[in-house]
């Protein structure tokens, strides 16, 4: 039986700003154990045409500042760190088994968006030798799907084998082929079909066990479709594509942005991320797909996604309204059903990056963007040894127009019970949401009467640069390792009878609701000493009480 324990929750509100509505969500003391998900939930997707800038040229000049940003998450995760390289620039160029050089750039038919090339073998040495030297990784690489009969595509799936060894997790087939009738990549077609694409699907996998290499499916299978766009996931599943491919698929794959900017133009501005019922939404693409594949025993990777296809939108992907959006658009899928994300990075000025190189060279002069931050938060709260199960409380009507507040609640994957909160306060400072009330919570673990809350916080949604996590800082760090920021620590609250949250605005709050879990990522870097709260805060006042004599604290 799921039982619930009554928790009264009140927004407090400078008097300026107060507001009158009142309403009631329900934290659940239990969830189903279903669609768990693991501290490595998010990885990062690197455009294959900008991949030497951030692994460097071989296994002797990989960045350490790169080592230093994928060791912090991995570190965090306890996990082999998930890396993916593709993109469309890697469904348009050519693999070179003899070619010394890691990328060379061919110039033809090249666009902002897809920059062809011929890569080498030493692509697959730097990223494993990469993977090693942040404590683990697990790779995707994908495989072009542009000229299905291409002799290349056995070839190159041989020598990441080769390359990456138990790093590579899987292959990815095709890039996005849902537009290929619309960027001309089958011109002898007047609509490419998803007929004609299980047809190509089907003779790439029985090259792929028949090649002179051997049975390159054996140990490593693929994912697909990799769909961004036009096609139904339902529609596809439902023509009998997992049945058809069953013993070749190990993921469903998919790709989605909310908007683009491919022409410098986009529909929604900077309050489009800062509304969670758009996120509810957003996450609902192909959601009758995703059921059916899960069903089916597949397990469902987002395998690129961001603020904005093309590069994302200056003053929109690069502040911290796009860390607060990524957060709630990781965990929103956690709660439907992926298994696992990707955040997609491009080249050096991109303003959805993760971080940005240096202009030139292999120096230590990094810059650290607002994403990065969001990976931070998403890994450290998914950070649970039993895994997670992300269920979305729909806080204060959150799934409705114009609320600025959202939470979930965070279960055990073995056990089902609730052991950490997020909530997120979009409002700009001093105009958080109204009072309401938590009428019912699951408590605390019998033993514990202290909670941790950690912090992500930023001055406005607009900023770009100062952003504080866990009371330290990547502004003006160049490389990637954290200072302190001198605001926002981790604060250790008491609960006897109530439990103050403060949540800044804008600003996030994770809260373990035992500050002596073992699975808390501790934060020995800084002083906890002579910090400030920001000023202006959503506070959530939790009284916890039990509902009968087999649950107290």
């Amino acid at each position: 039986m799921r039982r619930c324990l009554p928790v009264a929750c009140i927004l407090l509100l400078p008097s300026w700003a107060f507001a009158s509505a009142n309403t009631s969500v329900f934290i659940p003391a239990t969830q189903p154990i279903s669609n768990v998900v693991f501290s490595n939930f998010m990885g990062v997707s690197i455009e294959l045409s900008s991949i030497n800038t951030y692994i460097g040229e071989d296994t002797s000049t990989i960045p350490k500042p790169m080592v230093n940003y994928l060791s912090t998450i991995q570190s965090q995760v306890q996990r082999p760190l998930r890396i993916r390289v593709g993109g469309n620039s890697m469904d348009s160029s050519v693999f070179v088994p003899t070619q010394s050089q890691m990328i060379i750039f061919t110039g033809v038919n090249e666009t902002d968006n897809d920059r062809p090339s011929t890569f080498g073998p030493v692509l697959f040495d730097t990223l494993r030798t990469l993977g090693s030297n942040i404590g683990g990784a697990q790779h995707l690489i994908g495989l072009s799907l542009r000229n299905a009969s291409d002799p290349n595509i056995p070839v190159l799936a041989s020598y990441a084998e080769n390359g990456l060894g138990d790093q590579l997790d899987a292959f990815l087939l095709g890039n996005e082929p849902d537009l290929y009738t619309a960027h001309d990549e089958r011109p002898l077609l007047a609509n490419y079909t998803v007929g004609d694409y299980m047809g190509e699907f089907r003779d790439v996998i029985v090259e792929l066990s028949n090649s002179s290499y051997g049975n390159l499916l054996s140990d490593v299978l693929l994912g697909g479709p990799n769909i961004c766009c036009n096609w139904d996931l339902d529609v596809l599943l439902g023509l009998g594509y997992i049945d058809s491919f069953n013993q070749s698929l190990k993921y469903i794959s998919l790709q989605h942005y909310p908007q683009n900017n491919c022409n410098d133009t986009h529909d929604y501005d900077i309050d489009y991320y800062s509304q969670h019922i758009l996120v509810v939404r957003l996450a609902s693409w192909n959601l009758p797909g995703i059921h059916l594949a899960q069903a089916s025993g597949k397990q469902v990777v987002m395998d690129e996604f961001n603020s904005a296809s093309c590069g994302g939108i200056p003053g929109i992907s690069d502040t911290f309204v796009a860390s607060l959006w990524i957060i709630d658009y990781s965990l929103q899928m956690a709660s439907i059903g992926y298994s696992a994300i990707y955040l997609h990075t491009r080249e050096r000025g991109v303003t959805y990056n993760l971080f940005d190189p240096p202009a030139e060279g292999n120096g230590s002069d990094w810059t650290t963007l607002p994403a990065y931050y969001a990976w931070m938060s998403v890994a450290e709260s998914l950070s649970s040894r039993n895994g997670s199960i992300v269920y979305d409380l729909d806080i204060n009507n959150s799934s409705t127009l114009n609320s600025t507040v959202a939470g979930y609640s965070l279960h055990d994957g073995k056990t089902g019970s609730v052991s950490r909160l997020v909530f997120f306060n979009y409002a700009e400072g001093g105009s958080g949401p109204a009072f309401f009330y938590f009428s019912e919570l699951a408590g605390l673990q019998a033993a514990s009467r202290k909670v941790l809350v950690r912090y992500l916080t930023a001055p406005t949604t607009a900023e770009k640069w100062d952003i504080s996590w866990r009371g330290q800082t990547l502004m003006g760090v160049g490389d990637g390792i954290a200072v302190s920021s001198n605001r926002d620590p981790d604060q250790e609250i008491s609960c006897v009878d109530t439990c103050t949250i403060q949540v800044p605005s804008p600003g996030l709050a994770v809260v373990w609701l035992s500050a002596d879990d073992p699975d808390i990522v501790k934060n020995n870097a800084c002083r906890m000493y002579g910090y400030t709260l920001a000023r202006n805060f959503l506070i959530v006042i939790v009284t916890f009480f039990a509902l009968d004599s087999s649950v107290f604290f």
